[in-house]
C-alpha cells in the first residue's frame, strides 16, 4: 500500500507535467516554425498514450500484492490436515433408528486448555425432542456439533443406536443428520435445485413439490414468475427471512434424516413468520430424533426434555412443567420473558 500511494499521485505527476513541458517547448518551435502543429499533436498523443501503461503498472504491483496475500490463504486451507476421518473398519450408516447419548463427555478445543463441556450425560430415544436452553457461550451448539462429529469428544463418547460416533463412516452419519440454521445457506440458483440441493439421489419434481407443502412455501413460490425455476440470489437474498428458513426446512425434509438439529431456527424472524415455521418445524420433526436449540421459552415448552446449560454444564433437566415450577435459571428465563410480552402487551393495548 505504500508502494501504491507513492506510485498512483506519481504517475498521474509525471504524465501531467510531461505535456505541460511538451506543450510549451513544443509550441515555442511551432510558432518558431521548426515544428509543424501536427507533429506536435502526434508526440503529445504518444506520451499520453505511453502514460497509461506506466499508470497501469502501479495497478498491477498492487493487485499482485493482493493476489499474494489471497494465495497465502488459499494454500494454507488447502494445506490444512483433515483430522476429522472415518476409521479404516468404519461400520456403513444406511438407516439409524435414532437413539443418541451422550456418556460422560467433555470437550476443549484443540491448543486449548479450557473445557467447553463437562461430563454432560444425554439419552435421547428415537422420536424425542430434546431442548436445548442457555446463555450466549453456555455449549448449546457445541453439543450438537458432536453429534455428526464436526468435533471429536475429548473424554467420554458420543452414541448413536449404542455406537460410538467415531465407529461410523462419516459421510453416512452426516447423511443421517439434518441442520436448519439461524442462517439458511441457498445458493444463487433456483428454488428446485436449492430444495434438491445435498441429496445424493435423483429426485422427483413430485418430491420437491411434496417437501415444499410440507414446509409451507409451496404457495408462495406458486406466486413467483417462474415458480420453481425462480432465482434466488446469491444467499437467497431475493427471499424474505421467513422463505429462506422454509426452503431449508423443505431441504431438510427431502434428505429425510433420522437425527435433526434446530439451532435457532425461529430467532431471526417476526412473530407471525415465526409461527408459521414453527408449525412447519413440528412436521419436520414428527418421528425424528430432534435436538433444539433456543433462547426462548415457548419453543422448548414441549420438548419431551429440556437441559439447561450454563458453563458448559447441565444445571438442569426435566419437562417445562416440571422446570417451571422449580427455583434455577429456567424459571428465571421464564419469569423474565413472561414480563417482557406483558409490557409488550401493554404497550400495544395503550397504542
Amino acid at each position: 500500500m505504500r508502494y501504491f500511494s507513492i506510485n498512483f499521485p506519481a504517475m498521474f505527476t509525471i504524465v501531467f507535467l510531461s505535456t505541460a513541458l511538451i506543450l510549451f517547448f513544443g509550441g515555442r518551435e511551432v510558432i518558431a516554425g521548426r515544428m509543424t502543429i501536427g507533429t506536435l499533436v502526434a508526440f503529445n498523443g504518444y506520451v499520453a498514450m505511453l502514460g497509461m501503461p506506466m499508470r497501469r503498472l502501479g495497478f498491477f504491483i498492487n493487485m499482485f500484492s493482493e493476489a499474494l496475500a489471497s494465495a497465502e490463504r488459499i494454500f494454507d486451507l488447502l494445506d490444512e490436515r483433515v483430522r476429522i476421518r472415518s476409521p479404516q473398519d468404519a461400520r456403513t450408516v444406511e438407516r439409524v433408528e435414532g437413539r443418541v447419548t451422550f456418556e460422560n463427555v467433555s470437550f476443549r478445543y484443540q491448543n486449548s486448555d479450557e473445557y467447553v463441556l463437562r461430563d454432560l450425560d444425554i439419552e435421547a430415544e428415537s422420536g424425542q425432542v430434546i431442548a436445548l436452553l442457555g446463555k450466549t457461550g453456555s455449549g448449546k451448539t457445541t453439543v450438537v456439533n458432536l453429534i455428526p462429529r464436526f468435533y471429536d469428544v475429548t473424554q467420554g463418547s458420543v452414541r448413536i443406536d449404542d455406537v460410538d460416533v467415531k465407529e461410523l463412516e462419516l459421510e453416512g452419519l452426516r447423511r443421517q443428520t439434518g441442520i436448519v440454521l439461524q442462517e439458511s445457506l441457498l445458493f444463487a440458483d433456483t428454488i428446485r435445485e436449492n430444495i434438491a440441493y445435498g441429496v445424493d439421489r435423483v429426485v422427483t419434481d413430485e418430491e420437491i413439490e411434496s417437501a415444499a407443502k410440507a414446509a409451507a412455501i409451496h404457495d408462495i413460490i406458486l406466486t413467483f414468475p417462474k415458480e420453481y425455476d425462480t432465482l434466488v440470489g446469491e444467499k437467497g437474498v431475493t427471499l424474505s427471512g421467513g422463505q429462506r428458513q422454509r426452503v431449508a426446512i423443505a431441504r431438510t425434509l427431502l434428505r429425510d434424516p433420522r437425527i435433526l438439529i434446530l439451532d435457532d431456527a425461529t430467532s431471526s424472524v417476526d412473530t407471525e413468520t415465526e409461527s408459521q415455521i414453527r408449525e412447519a418445524l413440528e412436521r419436520l420433526m414428527q418421528d425424528r430424533t430432534s435436538f433444539v436449540i433456543a433462547h426462548r421459552i415457548q419453543s422448548v415448552m414441549n420438548a419431551d426434555l429440556v437441559l439447561v446449560l450454563d458453563k458448559g454444564r447441565i444445571v438442569q433437566r426435566g419437562t417445562h412443567r416440571e422446570l417451571v415450577g422449580q427455583e434455577g435459571m429456567y424459571k428465571r428465563i421464564y419469569d423474565l420473558q413472561a414480563r417482557i410480552e406483558q409490557e409488550v402487551e401493554r404497550e400495544v393495548t395503550y397504542v
